[in-house]
């Protein structure tokens, strides 16, 4: 599959921020700043879903993308209904998963190029 410019671009900061949470899954304690740092990146995640094309959202319509965008929404507009375990379920158990999908798409675009 053939991915517009901006389609890639998206998918590779979606990849950053992915580390980036991996990295405080890594660390694993309560440091209020780790918190912050994970519901910050999975914003960036829901905004870089919610910009996607609707081409590559619907050749990909097995990922979630309104769930992503909907958590997304979640945390900028109802921060003060954050629930921390929630955040951390998504980070260990729902991320592990987007980084898959987001890697075979980048992959499959790099084998048509």
């Amino acid at each position: 599959m053939k991915l517009s410019a901006d389609d890639l671009w998206r998918l590779n900061h979606m990849l950053l921020a992915i580390a980036d949470i991996e990295e405080c899954v890594k660390k694993r304690h309560l440091d209020p700043l780790i918190q912050y740092a994970l519901e910050k990146l999975i914003t960036n995640i829901g905004e870089m879903a919610r910009s996607v094309s609707p081409t590559l959202k619907q050749q990909y319509a097995d990922i979630p993308w309104p769930n992503i965008v909907a958590m997304r929404n979640m945390l900028v507009h109802e921060y003060h209904k954050i629930d921390k375990e929630t955040v951390w379920d998504v980070a260990e158990h729902k991320i592990p998963a987007l980084k898959d999908w987001i890697i075979g798409i980048i992959e499959a675009h790099e084998k048509t190029n």
